[in-house]
C-alpha cells in the first residue's frame, strides 16, 4: 500500500511512558513515507513514566539487562548500550541489575537516535498536556483538558497505570498532614517519615521492597509493620538455567481449554519436578511466559474471573521478583527484627491522639536516643486479630499498580471514553477489552477504527502486557499493522528517488 500523496500521516500517542515512548520509537524506525507523531505526556520528559522517574539509586530493574532490549530482534541493544555509556564489559551489562533511572536515560537516548534517524521525513512532537477526550471521525481527534485539540488519523492509546489506593475508610487529616501517603512516588513523599518510630506498610508486593529501601537509604531506624492478605513477599530473583517445554506436553485440547485450576497443576507438577532433580524452580516463569497470551485467550471468562480471585496473587508473585539488591535491603532489615509482615488487610486508618510534647519541624516528637513520635498516630482497623501494633505513627500505601478500566477510574480520559461507548472494561476486570493486535472493541463489541492500544490497558485482554518483553513485542507488531494500514511506506518512486 502506498500514500497517494505527500502529506505526512499523523499519529496521536496517548501516554509517553515506556510504552508510548516505544511506540513512538518503532513508528520512526519502520515506516518510510512522512510521519507526524504527537506524544502527549505532562512529565518533561518522554520513555520515563511512572516506573523510571524515580530517581533513587536504590530502585532497581527487577531483572537483568540483558533482558530489557527494546528490540525483540537485538536483544542486546540495552546492554551495548550500557557498555557505551556506563563502562561495563559485555559480561557485565548482560548480568547488570541497574537502577531504574538508567534504564530512563536509555529510553531518552534511543528515542533520540530514532528521531535522528528518521529526519526529513518523519517528526516528533512532545506535548506537555494530559489528554482528556477522543472522538472518532474523519479526521480523528484528541482534546486537553484546556480545550486544546489535535487531529490524527490513528490513536495509540499507552496510558500505562496508576498508583492503586486500596479500598480503606481514611481520615483525611492523615494524608493532609503527611501521616499517610497515598502515593509513594511523589517526589520527597517519604523523606518526612524518616524520623519516624513505626510505620506501617499497606501492601508487601515489589512497592513495598522499593519504599523500604528509599527509607533505609534516608536514614529510618525504626520498626516497619507490612499487611496484605496472604503476606506473600517477592521473591530474590536470579537467573535459573532454561526450563523444558512442559506445556506443550499438557496436550493442545487441553491448552485449548484451561482453567485455573489445570494451569496452576502444570506449574506444580513442573515445580516439583524440577525440586526433584534439584534443580531451579525460577526457570519456570520463562517457560510460561510464551503461553500467558493464548492461554488467557482460550480461558472462558467465568474461568479467567477464577484466576483473579484465587491464583493472581500467588501468579503474580512466581513471575515478578525482586532485584538482588533490593531484596538484599530487604532481608537485612527483617534479620535486624525491624520488618514483620503480617496476613491481614488494613481496612481503616484513623487520626488518634497521641503525645503532645515538643516536636521537630517535621512533627514527629524528639525522645530518647533521637528517637521520634508524631503528637498525633494512626490508629490501623485490621481484617482480623493478630499481634500486631494498635498505632502506628504513619503509613504507607504500597499496593502497587491500578490496572482497571471502570467507571470509578480516577483518569478523565478513561471515564470519557467509557461514557461514549469508545471502549468498554475486559470482562475479567483489568483493562480494557481489545485483541492481540492491539485493536480495541467498542460498547458493543465491534472494533473501533482508528484507535489501538499498547501496554497495561490491553491487560484484560492478554493479561501480562506491562513488563518490557510484553511491550517490545506489541509495539513491534503495531508497528508493521500501522505501517500497512496508514500507507507509511515510499513509493517506488520515492525509494527510486
Amino acid at each position: 500500500m502506498t500514500r497517494p500523496d505527500s502529506q505526512p500521516r499523523r499519529i496521536a500517542i496517548v501516554g509517553g511512558g515506556m510504552a508510548g515512548t516505544l511506540s513512538a520509537i518503532r513508528l520512526l524506525r519502520d515506516s518510510s513515507a512522512p510521519l507526524a507523531i504527537h506524544l502527549f505526556e505532562p512529565r518533561a520528559e518522554p520513555g520515563r513514566g511512572l516506573a523510571y522517574s524515580t530517581q533513587d539509586p536504590a530502585h532497581y530493574l527487577n531483572g537483568p539487562a540483558l533482558n530489557f532490549s527494546l528490540y525483540p530482534e537485538a536483544l542486546e541493544d540495552f546492554s551495548q548500550w550500557l557498555v557505551r555509556h556506563v563502562h561495563a564489559s559485555a559480561a557485565e551489562a548482560d548480568n547488570a541489575f541497574v537502577p531504574r533511572s538508567v534504564y530512563g536515560d536509555y529510553l531518552r537516548d534511543t528515542l533520540a537516535r530514532a528521531l535522528a534517524g528518521a529526519a526529513g521525513r518523519a517528526t516528533l512532537e512532545h506535548v506537555r498536556t494530559e489528554i482528556t477526550d477522543v472522538a472518532i471521525g474523519v479526521p480523528h481527534r484528541v482534546r486537553s483538558a484546556d480545550g486544546r485539540a489535535w487531529d490524527a488519523d490513528h490513536i495509540v492509546l499507552a496510558t500505562g497505570v496508576q498508583q492503586a489506593r486500596p479500598v480503606l475508610t481514611q481520615d483525611d487529616t492523615l494524608e493532609t498532614d503527611g501521616r499517610y501517603v497515598p502515593d509513594p512516588w511523589q517526589p520527597d513523599a517519604l523523606a518526612r517519615l524518616a524520623s519516624a518510630r513505626e510505620i506501617a506498610l499497606i501492601g508487601t508486593s515489589l512497592t513495598m521492597l522499593d519504599v523500604v529501601a528509599t527509607l533505609e537509604r534516608l536514614g529510618f531506624t525504626g520498626t516497619y509493620h507490612a499487611f496484605s492478605r496472604r503476606a506473600l513477599v517477592p521473591w530474590l530473583r536470579h537467573n535459573a538455567g532454561p526450563c523444558d517445554d512442559f506445556l506443550a506436553a499438557a496436550g493442545a485440547e487441553a491448552l485449548a481449554a484451561p482453567t485455573a485450576r489445570s494451569v496452576v497443576r502444570w506449574v506444580r507438577r513442573q515445580r516439583d519436578k524440577l525440586a526433584a532433580q534439584g534443580l531451579d524452580w525460577q526457570s519456570v516463569p520463562s517457560a510460561l511466559r510464551a503461553y500467558i497470551a493464548p492461554l488467557w485467550a482460550a480461558a472462558s471468562v467465568p474461568e479467567r474471573q477464577r484466576f483473579l480471585r484465587h491464583v493472581r496473587p500467588f501468579w503474580d508473585n512466581l513471575l515478578h521478583r525482586a532485584a538482588p539488591p533490593t531484596h538484599a535491603v530487604f532481608e537485612a532489615v527483617r534479620a535486624q527484627g525491624r520488618l514483620h509482615v503480617h496476613a491481614a488487610r488494613v481496612t481503616a486508618l484513623e487520626a488518634v491522639p497521641g503525645k503532645t510534647e515538643a516536636h521537630d519541624a517535621n512533627g514527629w516528637q524528639r525522645g530518647p536516643a533521637g528517637k521520634a513520635e508524631k503528637h498525633l498516630r494512626v490508629a490501623l482497623h485490621l481484617s482480623r486479630e493478630l499481634q500486631a501494633p494498635a498505632t502506628v505513627d504513619a503509613a504507607i500505601n504500597c499496593t502497587g499498580a491500578q490496572y482497571g478500566w471502570h467507571a470509578g477510574n480516577t483518569r478523565p480520559l478513561v471515564r470519557s471514553l467509557l461514557a461514549r461507548g469508545l471502549v468498554r472494561p475486559a470482562a475479567a476486570g483489568s483493562g480494557l477489552d481489545g485483541d492481540a493486535h492491539g485493536r480495541v472493541f467498542d460498547r458493543g463489541g465491534r472494533l473501533v477504527p482508528g484507535l489501538s492500544a499498547l501496554g497495561a490497558p490491553l491487560r484484560g485482554a492478554l493479561w501480562e502486557s506491562g513488563t518490557i518483553i510484553d511491550v517490545r513485542n506489541q509495539a513491534a507488531a503495531l508497528a508493521a499493522r500501522l505501517v500497512e494500514e496508514l500507507g507509511l511506506t515510499a513509493g517506488i518512486e520515492a525509494q527510486a528517488a
